[in-house]
């Protein structure tokens, strides 16, 4: 069981955090942000690979590298949203004015910077990014940031009442409908992970399928929800028989890792919740009996990988609380495992000062404070939490 004085404490850090992120006006650095160094700008002139090793070289780096490359901190669409959510989940708990407003003007912040050019709302992310299967200019919008978003959007909706969320979420659709590519096999497809690329990644697809069937459901657009079955059905089919799926299609994407299977469930549950259809149900099932068997160690660890432990990710163990305690509410989650993983956390990587460290690897402690990678998903675990133990009482 979580220690009484962690118990006693998870208001007052969840407080602590949002405080503090507040304060940094929700700036912060992040592990991919190296290219918005004007001293490493030039690496992606010369070939993607050269972008991929000088981003990798100061992810890699136990010391900040950042700061004298000149790395500014800037402001992610993405964790927004996730801020966005946590104080809807804020709200709810404990009915404060100050949390809605805050949460309209995040809703705005993200109505106002929307990648520009395309058929609906959408959001990228502030630097570039090079990556194994392609490299996306900065501001490039994904389906993985843009589906947060708009359900964080979708929540201030129903939270409020105020149809332009509603609206501004519905817009997301369409750009997930109109600008992403398809792969298609069998009459179901894979959405690509941006409108540049032809990647087919699971957690991606199967999170706009989710969006679809929500915002399908919430509009009675029946079109939404009969794209996202054909799309969810296409990430199902590639599970395997023991439940997991690999990252993504390609032979360099094969990797197993828990907070990626995490979304593959939670998109899943939500797919069922929103659609009714009982294969979403079996196939999040048994994912979820996967997760459950391969990332826990006994002491509440979080594994990264199914087959390997480091590194301990900050962002891996709030998304198990996330996880944990979603799925509590259809699906037997044992009760002790929550705890014991809230506890890990805080033990691990709350730096009491206000924020969360980042990872450990190799025995080293990584301090940086990534403000999108750990702190927004932080926030969101410890409000949900609240949430979950306020339900059970």
């Amino acid at each position: 069981m979580v220690s009484s004085k962690t118990m006693q404490n998870v208001r007052e850090i969840s407080d602590k955090l949002y405080s503090w992120m507040s304060v940094q006006e929700f700036k912060g650095w992040d592990p991919f942000d190296a290219l918005n160094s004007p001293l490493l700008q030039g690496a992606i002139c010369i070939n993607r690979w050269a972008g991929v090793a000088a981003l990798q070289l100061v992810k890699r780096s136990p010391i900040n590298l950042r700061h004298v490359l000149l790395v500014p901190k800037t402001i992610n669409a993405k964790g927004i949203g996730l801020v966005l959510m946590a104080l809807t989940f804020r709200y709810r708990l404990n009915h404060q004015e100050d949390d809605k407003q805050r949460a309209f003007q995040l809703a705005r912040w993200l109505k106002e910077h929307q990648s520009k050019g395309h058929s609906g709302a959408c959001w990228g992310y502030p630097f570039e990014w090079p990556n194994r299967a392609f490299y996306a200019p900065k501001g490039t919008p994904t389906i993985v940031n843009t589906s947060f978003i708009a359900d964080a959007l979708l929540d201030l909706y129903e939270l409020s009442g105020d149809e332009q969320w509603l609206t501004l979420a519905l817009s997301s659709c369409e750009f997930l409908v109109k600008d992403l590519k398809r792969t298609d096999r069998d009459g179901t497809f894979c959405f690509s992970y941006t409108p540049i690329d032809n990647s087919c990644v699971h957690n991606a697809n199967l999170l706009g399928a989710s969006l679809l069937a929500r915002a399908g459901n919430l509009s009675g657009n029946s079109d939404f929800i009969d794209l996202a079955m054909k799309s969810a059905a296409y990430s199902m089919n590639s599970q395997r028989p023991d439940g997991s799926w690999p990252y993504g299609e390609a032979t360099n994407q094969a990797w197993i890792d828990s907070f990626h299977t995490g979304y593959n469930i939670l998109a899943l549950k939500s797919i069922y919740e929103y659609s009714g259809d009982e294969t979403a149900r079996e196939s999040c099932k048994k994912g979820y009996k996967y997760y459950l068997r391969n990332f826990f160690l006994p002491d509440g660890t979080i594994k990264f990988y199914h087959n390997r432990i480091e590194p301990l990710d900050a962002h891996a163990f709030a998304h198990a609380i996330i996880c944990l305690t979603e799925m509590a509410d259809v699906f037997q989650t044992p009760p002790e495992l929550v705890e014991k993983v809230l506890d890990r956390m805080v033990e691990l990587f709350w730096s009491g000062k206000g924020y969360f460290y980042w990872q450990i690897k190799n025995g080293i402690l990584y301090k940086l404070a990534c403000m999108r990678w750990v702190e927004s998903w932080a926030l969101l675990a410890l409000t949900q939490y609240l949430q979950y133990k306020e339900v059970k009482k």
